[in-house]
């Protein structure tokens, strides 16, 4: 009888390490796929912010540097 209690014992535990492994594995995932959603908005994000510094430049230039007036 006490051999039966065992393996059932060790039959349990066997059940909750594969659930834990498979709850850690899927939290796993979740996490690398909320990381790859963060990366895809930097990404536009730096997209953005490099268009605005390119105009920003460009304006820069043409009001910086044209030619000089002189109120007389």
């Amino acid at each position: 009888m006490a051999a039966d209690y065992e393996r059932s014992e060790a039959v349990v535990e066997d059940y909750k390490k594969r659930k834990l492994a498979a709850s850690a594995l899927c939290r796993i995932r979740d996490l690398i796929h909320g990381y790859e959603k963060d990366r895809v908005i930097d990404l536009r994000l730096a997209r953005i912010g490099i268009i605005i510094i390119l105009l920003l430049g460009i304006a820069a230039y043409f009001f910086l540097g044209g030619d000089s007036v002189i109120l007389s």
